[in-house]
C-alpha cells in the first residue's frame, strides 16, 4: 500500500537546544529539507544532566525559543524520551527521526538503535564550530580575560 500523494512527510528531531544558536538553525534547515514538516522534541533538564552538563536554560525557556523558530512546524509540549523509538515517532506523527552525523556507529546504535533497525532514521551534516558548549567556553574566556563587563 502506498501513501496518498497529498500525505505530508513529517521529520522528527530530538534535541536539547540549550543557548539556541546558528548550529541549531542549520540543523533544523537540513532536517526539514528531508520532508515537508518538522516536529521537535526537547529533552528534560534532569535527563540531559545524566549524560552531559545540565542545560543553562530551563526546559520552558528552550521550549519557547524552539516553538518560535519559523522552521519548526510543531514542538512536543512535554519532555521526550531519551531514546527515540518507532512508537514515539508514531505518537508524534513523524515518519522518521533525524540527527547530525557527529556520532560513530556505536553511539548511533545506542541512541537510535530501534529506528536504525526499522529504517526510520536519517542523518544530516553536523555544523562544526558552534555549539552550546562552545558558546559557554567563549563566555568563560571573555569573563576570565576581563572583557565581559556588567552593564552599569
Amino acid at each position: 500500500m502506498t501513501a496518498p500523494a497529498d500525505k505530508l512527510t513529517w521529520v522528527y528531531v530530538d534535541c536539547v537546544c540549550d543557548l539556541f544558536h546558528a548550529g541549531h538553525i542549520a540543523f533544523f534547515e537540513k532536517a526539514r529539507a528531508l520532508g515537508d514538516r518538522l516536529v521537535v522534541g526537547l529533552h528534560a533538564d534532569e535527563v540531559v544532566a545524566t549524560y552531559k552538563p545540565a542545560p543553562i536554560l530551563s526546559f520552558a525557556e528552550r521550549l519557547v525559543m524552539v516553538a518560535n523558530c519559523r522552521l519548526v512546524d510543531r514542538v512536543v509540549p512535554e519532555p521526550v524520551p531519551l531514546h527515540c523509538t518507532p512508537e514515539h515517532l508514531d505518537a508524534v506523527g513523524a515518519d522518521f527521526a533525524c540527527h547530525g552525523d557527529d556520532m560513530d556507529d556505536s553511539q548511533l546504535a545506542y541512541w537510535y538503535g530501534a529506528l536504525l533497525e526499522t529504517g526510520r532514521f536519517r542523518s544530516v551534516s553536523y555544523t562544526p564550530g558552534i555549539s552550546s558548549r562552545e558558546i559557554i567556553s567563549r563566555v568563560v574566556g571573555r569573563y576570565r580575560a576581563g572583557t565581559l563587563r556588567e552593564q552599569p
